[in-house]
């Protein structure tokens, strides 16, 4: 990426004077050279980044490992195996936890008292390894965690699909591995023993706490798509008129800046606009509320998914600003049609770490609420662990201030990041919403099914709304009515939409 100084117009303008003596192949030589030097820092801080990311999967594995310690050579009992079990519901990523003595998996958290064969010499470093899946799920990838005592100890898998999510999103502009010994997951879930990579430039980060590495190749056609993303224009009218050489640098310092400076231009521009999910009653089905999503309307590249600019929002502070507008574009479409909307229907918004930082959100929802004065509705705030709330004068003034406008609290995405019971315990949370990737693994894996029947039960212990997620089919349907929940969200009874097209499905 450029430099921020890059985007200042007095530079652009002298840089732009100065284009006009060079000529056409001097021009692509420089543009070239820049890219490179950006994908290549791009790559290297990808790389960093997944590190620091398998590194927390794998953490998670040993807390549950940790944790179980004390079992070792115990007998199989049902403490043993409900205690087991706790660690698969409670401690994210983590799919299964086993005892085994010598060679031999003798207590497992799934099967409860059984008898496994198991090849301790392939672990590598004694700790990792890669497999395409189990007997459970056998297209399912997942990284086995061993902790050994003497010739017995605790086998935990985790999940592979979070290393996926890994790989995929972080391998923009190179293709990235994560490798343990001879085997690798390559972005697609895929695992391989072959060294069959493609030709290119190589990097490699070894993690310090864990034995595997990530291995990351900046491949020709890598350069030339990073080089047409980012200069396309320039690419092609240097080489052919001069005159336009100015113009073209201009243009084009203009949009390399640093990712934090897009979204700036793109909040300053109102770009980002909210997409709506319904949400349905868990016993007769009918419209009950909705999930606010946001999206960015690209002028150029359309419309942008959250995945790729949520988390730097939120690790830049720009998630508050961008969270705001939301808030009032929903607030002015919809306040208008408050007589319209089912009594005690609800509006779930998203909120973070950086909203805690100060009392401006106490002033939004207030905003919010009073626009629905005619039909008064439900504004529920969700929860995500992307960053930790720490508790402080702030965050408990926020809360005790949204709680006194009947502000409801939900947990988002329970059970898949680091802090969601230390959340329960900190935080007064009213609504539960259950992850999809447990609910969308109804019906073909044994272990999603006890998770969801774990969580429900401990919602309904602690007296929590309890919301499912990413209902995609009629067996999940099947699956959650005997537990008569609160509410249903999914694919299956519709997804995101524009305002305008929610309002003229679910409302007229």
């Amino acid at each position: 990426m450029a430099l921020n100084w890059l985007n200042q117009p007095r530079i652009r303008i002298c840089l732009s004077l100065l284009a006009f003596i060079v000529v056409a192949a001097l021009g692509i030589l420089a543009i070239s050279w820049q890219t490179a030097q950006g994908l290549r820092r791009d790559a290297g801080a990808s790389l960093q980044q997944s590190v620091r990311l398998v590194d927390m999967t794998l953490d998670n594995a040993a807390r549950a490992t940790a944790a179980v310690e004390n079992l070792i050579g115990t007998p199989c009992t049902q403490d043993t195996i409900q205690a087991l079990r706790w660690q698969v519901a409670s401690v994210p990523n983590v799919r299964t936890v086993n005892l085994y003595r010598q060679n031999t998996i003798y207590c497992a958290s799934l099967f409860g008292e059984r008898t496994d064969d198991i090849s301790t010499d392939k672990y590598v470093g004694g700790k990792l390894m890669l497999m395409s899946g189990n007997a459970v799920t056998p297209n399912h990838p997942l990284i086995a965690y061993r902790h050994d005592v003497n010739g017995s100890g605790v086998l935990v898998g985790v999940d592979g699909y979070f290393l996926h999510n890994i790989l995929e999103l972080l391998s923009t502009h190179a293709y990235l591995i994560l490798q343990v010994g001879n085997q690798w997951m390559d972005n697609k879930g895929k695992i391989h023993t072959s060294d069959s990579w493609p030709e290119g430039e190589r990097m490699v980060l070894t993690s310090e706490h864990y034995p595997y590495e990530m291995r990351l190749v900046i491949r020709k056609s890598d350069h030339w798509r990073y080089i047409f993303d980012y200069a396309t224009v320039s690419l092609i009218l240097f080489p052919l008129v001069s005159i336009f050489i100015a113009f073209m640098t201009y243009a084009q310092l203009g949009r390399v800046g640093n990712p934090t400076s897009a979204l700036k231009e793109a909040l300053e521009k109102k770009q980002f606009i909210p997409y709506l999910q319904p949400v349905v009653d868990g016993t007769n089905h009918q419209i009950t509320g909705a999930e606010v999503l946001m999206r960015w309307q690209h002028p150029q590249s359309g419309l942008i998914p959250p995945y790729q600019f949520i988390p730097l929002a939120e690790e830049s502070g720009l998630i508050v600003p961008m969270t705001r507008l939301i808030m009032a574009q929903v607030r002015d479409q919809f306040g208008p049609l408050a007589a319209q909307l089912p009594k005690n229907f609800h509006f779930g918004f998203n909120i973070c770490a950086s909203h805690f930082k100060d009392l401006t959100l106490a002033e939004d929802c207030k905003a919010f609420i009073n626009a629905f004065k005619e039909n008064p509705i439900n504004l529920v705030l969700e929860l995500t662990e992307r960053e930790l709330i720490e508790p402080g004068e702030i965050t408990h003034s926020l809360f005790n201030a949204l709680r006194r406008m009947g502000v409801l609290i939900a947990m988002d995405d329970f059970g898949t990041g680091h802090s969601s019971l230390a959340y329960l315990q900190k935080f007064h949370i009213d609504i539960l919403k259950i992850d999809q990737s447990f609910i969308g693994r109804i019906g073909t894996d044994a272990l999603a099914g006890h998770i969801v029947d774990n969580v429900i039960d401990l919602a309904k212990r602690l007296q929590m709304i309890i919301v499912a997620e990413g209902i995609e089919t009629q067996t999940q349907v099947d699956y959650l009515a005997p537990y008569r929940l609160e509410f249903l969200q999914g694919y299956f009874f519709g997804k995101p939409v524009a305002p305008v097209e929610f309002i003229e499905k679910w409302l007229e």
